[in-house]
């Protein structure tokens, strides 16, 4: 499972680096990874990861939204 989730990580880092280095959303590099890896494509991801894969969408919408939150501009004019 630590080989699976490594692959995915680095995968994705790199898939972003050149999405973004193409002019793109570097999450557009990441969701293609996520296609390729997955079981429809390829079956390279072990089955503990595939049976996890509802939490960690949990946890990846978490920090997606965080990292959104995070970067708001709360300025007030008075």
């Amino acid at each position: 499972m630590l080989a699976s989730a490594l692959w995915i990580l680095l995968m994705g880092f790199f898939a972003g680096q050149i999405a973004r280095r193409l002019g793109a959303p570097p999450l557009i590099g990441m969701i293609l990874v996520g296609i390729v890896l997955g079981p429809q494509v390829s079956d390279v991801l072990s089955p503990e990861v595939l049976k996890s894969a509802d939490n960690l969408r949990i946890v990846a919408a978490m920090i997606i939204l965080m990292k959104a939150g995070l970067g708001l501009d709360c300025i007030t004019h008075h």
